[in-house]
């Protein structure tokens, strides 16, 4: 029982000491995040880095930018064409 108990309190130093030492590595201006976040972050970044190029995943991430950039400019097209419409009905 002993034993158990000493392996127990080892192991969970031994979590605390590797959980310390890794939040030393966060640069200074860092925003603080939790080991598991961290730990969830770099194995998706790792996996995104491991699939090809035509997967899913990255097909998404690539194309979000540029459908980000069209809905901008569909929002001003249709803003101009609200602008044109209510100075076409507005009584002159």
């Amino acid at each position: 029982m002993d034993r158990l108990v000493v392996a127990a309190l080892a192991g969970a130093a031994g979590v605390i000491a590797w959980n310390l030492s890794q939040s030393g590595r966060q640069g200074p201006g860092a925003p603080r995040q939790g080991w598991l976040a961290r730990h969830m972050l770099d194995h998706m970044e790792r996996m995104m880095a491991s699939l090809p190029e035509n997967a899913p995943p990255k097909l998404v991430m690539s194309i979000l930018p540029k459908l980000q950039a069209q809905n901008e400019t569909i929002i001003a097209l249709l803003r101009e064409q609200n602008e044109l419409l209510r100075g076409r009905r507005a009584p002159p």
